[in-house]
C-alpha cells in the first residue's frame, strides 16, 4: 500500500464472506445516523456510513448481495448469507453509496465524523462518553 492517502486501497468484506470488495481511499468521513430505519436496519443503536462514490469499489464477490427498497428510492443492500448491511443508496443520487464501516478493514482515523437525526436517538447515547470500557467481553454480562 502507497502512503499517498488517495491511493490507499482498504478489503471490506461481510461476515461469512459471500459480499467481498476492495475500496479506495481516501475515506476521511462518517455519519453516525441516529435514525429508527437505521437502528432497526443495523439492529444497533445507530448506524455508521462512509459516503463513497461507486467508482470507489470493486467488487470481489457479490453473489448474496440483496437488495431492499426501506423507503420510496431508498436501497438498503445486505448479504442473503449472513445478514450484514453493506451499503444504503438513493435512486435519486445516482453512483453513490453510503458504506457501511464495520465491513471495511484498516479503516481506523476518520477526521470527520458527524451525527445525523441527533434528535431521534436512544436517550442513553447522552452518556455514551461516559460508559465503562472494556477491552474485552467483560465476564458476567450479556
Amino acid at each position: 500500500m502507497s502512503n499517498d492517502p488517495d491511493s490507499t486501497v482498504y478489503p471490506a468484506s461481510c461476515l461469512c464472506g459471500g459480499v467481498r470488495y476492495d475500496v479506495s481511499g481516501p475515506l476521511d468521513e462518517a455519519a453516525l445516523c441516529h435514525c429508527s430505519m437505521c437502528r432497526r436496519a443495523t439492529g444497533s443503536a445507530f448506524n455508521v456510513a462512509v459516503p463513497v462514490a461507486e467508482a470507489q469499489l470493486r467488487w470481489i464477490a457479490r453473489g448474496t448481495l440483496r437488495e431492499f427498497e426501506s423507503s420510496p428510492g431508498k436501497m438498503r443492500a445486505f448479504c442473503s448469507g449472513c445478514g450484514a448491511a453493506v451499503y444504503s443508496r438513493r435512486t435519486a443520487k445516482p453512483g453513490q453509496l453510503r458504506l457501511r464501516i464495520g465491513l471495511i478493514e484498516g479503516l481506523s482515523d476518520l477526521s470527520d465524523v458527524y451525527h445525523i437525526y441527533w434528535a431521534d436517538r436512544l436517550s442513553w447515547m447522552d452518556r455514551f462518553g461516559d460508559l465503562p470500557k472494556n477491552a474485552g467481553e467483560e465476564p458476567g454480562r450479556s
